[in-house]
């Protein structure tokens, strides 16, 4: 093997092409999930501060109106406070995205029904301010960085705006409305200019993604073999623990180390040091599940992260690789064969006392693979005792 491998030529020729229908991978996971805390907290002070309106009117007017509107306003208040606290108590979900960002667009929506009920259709279709907040919401799904939730987002504000129009139309003679209601003209065009505007806002929210998708890869991995670097793996890694703590869940991690990887460089030169990089890389992220993640941690050092995974069976799994490596040497120039191995060291969550929080989980498993390398290279251990070795 010498050609160099896919995960560096997407490097080298920019971040792979994602289907737009995918889920995003676990760099822009993490992005999006601080991202989702961003938008919360500026919900709630936005519900906060529109709250002051509603509650004036409220006490001035007190019409049926303003009382609907101040009911809206106050239960948007409190949904907004209780998606903040779930956040805050980290109960983030894969699906949140999605129910959050339908929350904003619809509560956008059900103010404009509100209007609609306890005004006139007119009030509702030609609202300025309250419309406008659709843009709002818009703009937010693109800090999920996630481009399913902003198509689906964009195409409920569509589908929801144009069934009040379409509502309005059937029921009511729009026209007549407008020249005794004095809530503006109606004109059908400037509506269905609304509803393209929507349309455009949701196309920037995808493109806003998507050109954060391929910074974020290219942010997030390291340059030569493709992997997650190091920041993004610290990152993946509180989240992960975290994750596994609150569910009781097992969670594994495990630090490999290429053996005698400074006589390769020497003996073969750094081009041949770095494609054993690379096909050690190769083999981590094509034969390990897409829920693991994989990153250089630094020279020859690789760490890889396996949620729902005890240390025992992460332990006969990296073993497995190491065996399969072996069996797969590189080809010399001169036709000799360049065999790669390596030592890792393994630590779990679940019933290790050593192991508190991430740091500590990090230090048991290099401790791990230290011993493995005093003990002649070559082996996995998972405890600090005879027991827990896989060795060649």
């Amino acid at each position: 093997m010498t050609a160099p491998r896919r995960q560096s030529r997407a490097l080298t020729s920019g971040a792979p092409s994602q289907p737009i229908w995918s889920a995003p991978d676990s760099a822009l996971a993490a992005a999006g999930i601080e991202g989702e805390y961003v938008v919360a907290k500026v919900r709630l002070v936005a519900m906060a501060l529109l709250m002051i309106a509603p509650t004036y009117n409220l006490v001035v007017h007190d019409d049926t109106m303003h009382v609907a509107g101040f009911a809206v306003t106050l239960a948007a208040a409190l949904a907004s406070f209780a998606i903040w606290l779930r956040l805050r108590n980290g109960e983030w979900r894969p699906w949140f995205g999605f129910a959050s960002s339908t929350f904003d667009i619809s509560m956008v929506s059900l103010a404009l029904t509100s209007f609609y009920v306890f005004a006139t259709p007119l009030h509702a279709l030609n609202s300025t301010v309250t419309f406008e907040m659709y843009f709002l919401a818009l703009v937010a799904t693109s800090l999920r960085y996630d481009a399913r939730i902003c198509i689906v987002v964009g195409a409920l504000a569509i589908l929801q705006y144009g069934a009040l129009w379409m509502v309005a139309e059937s029921n009511t003679d729009l026209a007549a409305l407008a020249e005794r209601a004095g809530a503006g003209p109606y004109v059908p065009v400037d509506l269905a200019t609304r509803l393209v505007l929507l349309g455009i806002a949701t196309l920037l929210a995808v493109t806003l993604v998507r050109r954060a998708q391929r910074l974020l890869y290219l942010a997030a991995r390291d340059r030569l073999t493709g992997l997650y670097n190091r920041g993004h793996f610290d990152r993946a890694l509180i989240s992960a623990f975290d994750q596994a703590t609150r569910d009781k869940a097992p969670l594994s991690l495990t630090l490999l180390d290429v053996d005698h990887f400074k006589r390769i460089n020497d003996e073969h030169g750094h081009h041949y040091g770095d494609i054993a990089l690379q096909q050690v890389a190769d083999l981590l992220s094509s034969s390990l599940r897409k829920t693991d993640v994989v990153a250089r941690y630094g020279g020859e050092e690789f760490v890889i992260l396996m949620p729902n995974t005890s240390r025992d069976a992460a332990l006969a799994r990296i073993d497995a690789l190491r065996l399969e490596l072996l069996e797969t040497p590189i080809t010399l120039p001169d036709g000799a064969h360049l065999t790669l191995g390596f030592s890792a060291g393994v630590a779990g969550i679940r019933d290790e006392p050593d192991v508190t929080d991430t740091k500590s989980m990090l230090d048991v498993a290099d401790r791990r693979l230290l011993a493995a390398k005093r003990a002649g290279r070559g082996r996995c251990f998972g405890s600090d005792a005879p027991t827990g070795v896989f060795a060649s």
